[in-house]
């Protein structure tokens, strides 16, 4: 196989391995050869010679892959088949790249994730998925706000929102199309605006840019949904704190030195430290000297670094949904109302000059937040007995208003 390498394209020397990989393709030849053209000699020689970046990887597993990994060992044509494919895929190797504890931790998440989807109504206790299960792995790109949706939809937020005009109708006011629309966009439209952007004078023309707080009684759910979430994961946090690494979590990390042992028996710093680990279990030893307490996991602004940094898991792993998001600095960072806009006026060009974003980018959000919509509707068309449910109604209006505003553009 044989690949080019251009100057303005392969600039550094990640990706002249990736190149000189991709012809390789893995085994299937035995060589791949690259060819440089209109690269100079001293630059090749140094993307040759120089060293590759390490790979680093996210958490492979999610609470969604878990349940599409048991949707296909339930449904497949061929049960032992199916059960091998998802084995397989639980056992790859690319799962615990570089990291051979993770498999260990991978597997603990597993049992954790069949408990929450059990416990949540997706799977019965014999494995079998129910329910929501075919909606929430359809969305699984959108984790975890698919199963923050779920349970807006089991708590009857959506029913007590989507009221028709009158008693009998099958229409809805264009009030609860665009209420609607905004519960949406803070579930599946989440595009945030820089904190610095709140505070330069735009002119905007059409467009209320800024996406509004969750109406209130959405907004208790999620709390609710989240604190719940939140309590489940810490006992799992305090569970795998047994696997962590002790004589690692008590080293500094660039130097590397230790607070354990007998030399370190009379440094007062040492004791002082040692002490402030009692009581605490998934907490960093180093962390506890800022009063942080396993407790304290439950609170969502609480940063991922406190949980020990050996056990290969934090708290991003928990299926949670911020309402507020704030950047580095502590800067609250708002929500793009492209999705809610777009209902409103219809315009591209609105969004281009007004929400400052690209034509294009903005085309293909909102043809996926338009495909979501859809996607909710066929399945709740699918799932519900009574052919007049408002909710149904209502998500099938709202997805034909939008397609047909998307087509005109």
């Amino acid at each position: 196989s044989v690949v080019f390498a251009q100057n303005s394209v392969y600039l550094d020397a990640l990706n002249y391995r990736q190149m000189s990989g991709r012809a390789g393709r893995r085994g299937q030849d035995l060589m791949g050869d690259v060819y440089f053209f209109d690269i100079p000699f001293p630059k090749i020689g140094k993307l040759i010679k120089s060293n590759v970046p390490e790979l680093r990887g996210h958490f492979p597993l999610s609470i969604t892959l878990v349940l599409r990994l048991m949707l296909l060992a339930s449904k497949g044509d061929d049960p032992e088949d199916a059960k091998a494919k998802v084995l397989s895929v639980l056992k790859h190797s690319l799962l615990s790249f570089k990291q051979p504890r993770v498999m260990d931790m991978l597997k603990l998440y597993f049992l954790f994730s069949l408990q929450f989807l059990v416990k949540e109504g997706y799977l019965d206790q014999e494995g079998n998925p129910m329910g929501f299960a075919g909606l929430v792995s359809h969305l699984h790109y959108h984790e975890p706000s698919n199963l923050v949706f779920v349970s807006f939809l089991v708590n009857g937020l959506f029913h007590d929102l989507c009221q028709p005009t009158r008693n009998g109708s099958k229409h809805f006011s264009q009030d609860v199309m665009e209420k609607l629309v905004l519960v949406l966009a803070h579930l599946f439209g989440r595009r945030y605006f820089p904190p610095k952007f709140q505070d330069a004078h735009f002119e905007f023309y059409q467009s209320k840019v800024f996406l509004d707080d969750l109406p209130e009684d959405f907004s208790d759910a999620l709390d609710e949904y989240n604190m719940k979430i939140m309590e489940d994961f810490t006992t799992f946090l305090r569970i795998v704190s047994k696997l962590a690494d002790m004589n690692q979590e008590y080293q500094l990390p660039l130097s590397k030195i230790k607070f354990t042992g007998k030399e370190c028996e009379d440094s007062q710093l040492v004791s002082h430290l040692m002490s402030c680990k009692e009581g605490r279990v998934a907490i960093s030893p180093f962390v506890c000297l800022s009063g942080n307490f396993d407790d304290d996991l439950l609170r969502l602004e609480t940063p991922n670094h406190v949980t020990l940094g050996t056990i290969g898991v934090n708290r991003s792993q928990a299926p949670v949904l911020l309402s507020q998001k704030f950047d580095n600095r502590g800067r609250k960072m708002s929500l793009n109302a492209y999705a809610l806009d777009f209902y409103k006026h219809g315009s591209l060009i609105g969004l281009v000059q007004d929400n400052r974003m690209n034509e294009g980018d903005a085309y293909y959000l909102l043809k996926d937040f338009a495909l979501t919509i859809k996607s909710i509707s066929v399945s709740l068309r699918e799932l519900c007995e009574n052919e007049d449910d408002n909710v149904v109604l209502a998500f099938e209006q709202l997805s034909t208003t939008f397609w047909e505003k998307l087509n005109k553009v």
